[in-house]
This record gives structure tokens, C-alpha cells and sequence, in this order.
């Protein structure tokens, strides 16, 4: 008995002297989620040289630095919008981005529907507890392209081309019309609007923006100042027909026509969608309202380059945008709808 009990006592010794020399156990490493992104696109859609194509310059980047899984979808009209939005929502994206302001209605409707979702929107809001939206304060970058324009004009006939009737345009002529008054308070101002009020088909019709550009050249104005997506393509044709000068909105665009296409006021599309695909990774994506403006990179003048703008006009300009950039010159806040 007592050399049983001898034996077992050891056995037990040398399973606990097992037991605390084994190899600590670790935890297996986890599997890193993957970035999965879906970005549906504005009227116009890719190969707009502009809003669009900046966006997906964006979500590209965001592939090949942060490893993500990206799609892109056209815009569809009417219902069939609505029904794009749910197929992407019902996948297993992590974020679903809309570009635009023809976006919000389609994209309220389904961020109500699929309230587990992320969602955002960019250029315009959508107010919901899932969807962080992306404005622009583009008033400084407007007003300097309007001083611009002035200044690059000695008959003092400037004109506008709008995509369509929408607020964001409307507010975009507003920045621009205080530039062009403050170098000259007698300018003679054209405008032209491609769709009419919420017709959003106005930033895909080229063909028309470059009639009425024409339209504009033919009556005086000596440059043309483009907010209209794809549309603009048409103008800067019509620049480069007319031997005449012209100022884009969206991305830079100089390298399309440098010949004629000044500088172009710049919502960074790419820096935007970029940033919300690090913050959704990250875990600090909010919902809410966003603005970004002159100030904060989100809007920019591409750089002014080569033998558009004369010496004497550089230098004038330099003086304004300082005065702009330290707030010695206010731009009136646009209160319209």
C-alpha cells in the first residue's frame, strides 16, 4: 500500500512539473477584416473628367494602399436609383458612398430601410443616423476664381455656365459674381443654365454646354466660367474653337486643353473619399455633417501656370487671394435655396 501510494504521489508531481514547464499558449491571430467600399456615381459617370472620375481616383488609391475592396456603379434614373442603392446595400460593403445631390432622395429612402448600414453622401446631406455627408463651403475658391476672371478680362464681359437649376450651382455663381464685382464693379455678367430647375440631366448633355458656351463667346465674354460636370467638356470645346479663355470646376482639367483652360476651382473628390475610407477602417467614421472649404484642403485653384495669366495679373491676383486667405476680405455667405 504504501509503495501504491508512493507512485501515485510522483505521478501527480510529474504531471504538475508538465504542466508548468508546456509551452504558453497563444492566442491565434485574427484574420484582418477586409475594406469592402461601394461608390455609385453621380450623372455624367466616369470619363466626366471631373466630380466623378475624381471620386474614383479616390476609391483606386484606396485600393492599392489600404488593401481594399472596391466597386462602382452608374447612375441609374428615378426608381431604378433606388433599387441600385439597395443591391449595393443588401452586400456585405461597409460602406456605401453616393456622389451628389440627385443621390440624397434615393439614398434616404434606403439608409431608412437598412439602418445597419454605413452610408455617406458627398456634396450634398442626407439627415439619418447611418449616413455621414461631405459638403463643400466653396465660397473663397469661387470668389478667386471670379477675380480671376476679371482681371483676365479687359472688355470686363465675363460669363457663367451652370450644369443645372440646383443650389449647389446657384451658390457656385454667387461666389464667383462677388469675385468678378470686387476687380470690377461695372462687369457685364453672361449666364447660361444647361438643365433647368432640378434637372440634373444638365451636367451629362456636352453638346449643349458647348452651344451655349459659343452662345456666350459670340456675345462678348471674353471667359467663361464652367460649373456644369460633363457638360464642361462641351464649354472647353468651344474655348478651344473660339480661341477664348475658360475656368473649370470639379479637378484640374488644364491638362485637357492648356492652351485655354486657365486654373480650375476644385472640390478634392479624391482626398474625400480617401479620408472616409481611412476613417471607416480606422473605426472613427461618425455620422453627421462634414463641411469642408478653402481653408481645410477640401476646395482648391489648381496652380497658375504658363503664359495664360500675364506677370501684372499674377501679381494682382497673389494680393486678393492673401486678403481672402487672412479674412481681410469677407465673402458674403450665399442665403438662397
Amino acid at each position: 500500500m504504501k509503495r501504491s501510494y508512493k507512485i501515485v504521489v510522483l505521478m501527480i508531481a510529474l504531471s504538475l512539473v508538465g504542466v508548468g514547464c508546456a509551452s504558453p499558449q497563444t492566442a491565434p491571430t485574427p484574420t484582418p477584416t477586409v475594406l469592402k467600399v461601394a461608390l455609385a456615381l453621380a450623372r455624367g459617370g466616369l470619363g466626366d473628367k471631373a466630380f466623378n472620375d475624381g471620386a474614383q481616383e479616390g476609391l483606386q488609391r484606396a485600393q492599392t494602399e489600404l488593401g481594399a475592396q472596391i466597386q462602382t456603379v452608374e447612375f441609374k434614373e428615378g426608381d431604378e436609383q433606388i433599387e441600385n442603392l439597395r443591391r449595393l446595400a443588401g452586400e456585405d460593403y461597409g460602406l456605401v458612398i453616393a456622389l451628389g445631390a440627385e443621390n440624397a432622395a434615393p439614398l434616404k429612402t434606403v439608409a431608412a430601410e437598412y439602418t445597419d448600414k454605413r452610408f455617406a453622401i458627398i456634396d450634398t446631406t442626407v439627415d439619418a443616423p447611418n449616413v455621414t455627408s461631405v459638403t463643400f463651403r466653396e465660397l473663397e475658391g469661387d470668389f478667386m476664381a471670379g477675380a480671376l476672371s476679371a482681371l483676365l478680362s479687359q472688355s470686363g464681359k465675363v460669363g457663367f455656365l451652370g450644369g443645372a437649376d440646383v443650389t449647389v450651382i446657384r451658390r457656385i455663381e454667387f461666389g464667383w459674381k462677388q469675385g468678378v464685382q470686387y476687380v470690377n464693379p461695372q462687369a457685364e455678367i453672361l449666364s447660361e443654365y444647361i438643365g433647368g430647375k432640378d434637372d440634373f440631366s444638365g451636367f451629362s448633355k456636352p453638346e449643349v454646354g458647348q452651344s451655349l458656351t459659343e452662345q456666350m463667346y459670340t456675345q462678348g465674354a471674353e471667359l467663361v466660367y464652367a460649373a456644369a460636370g460633363k457638360s464642361a467638356l462641351g464649354a472647353i470645346t468651344a474655348a478651344q474653337t473660339q480661341k477664348k479663355l475658360i475656368i473649370t470646376t470639379g479637378s484640374d482639367q488644364r491638362w485637357i486643353a492648356p492652351e485655354v483652360v486657365v486654373t480650375s476651382r476644385t472640390k478634392n473628390m479624391h482626398y474625400v473619399v480617401f479620408t472616409l475610407m481611412q476613417e471607416l477602417q480606422s473605426g472613427t467614421l461618425q455620422p453627421g455633417v462634414q463641411e469642408l472649404d478653402y481653408k481645410s484642403g477640401g476646395i482648391s485653384l489648381a496652380p497658375l501656370e504658363g503664359a495664360l495669366v500675364p506677370a501684372d495679373v499674377l501679381t494682382k491676383f497673389r494680393e486678393i487671394q492673401s486678403d481672402v486667405e487672412s479674412g481681410k476680405i469677407k465673402v458674403e455667405p450665399y442665403t438662397g435655396t
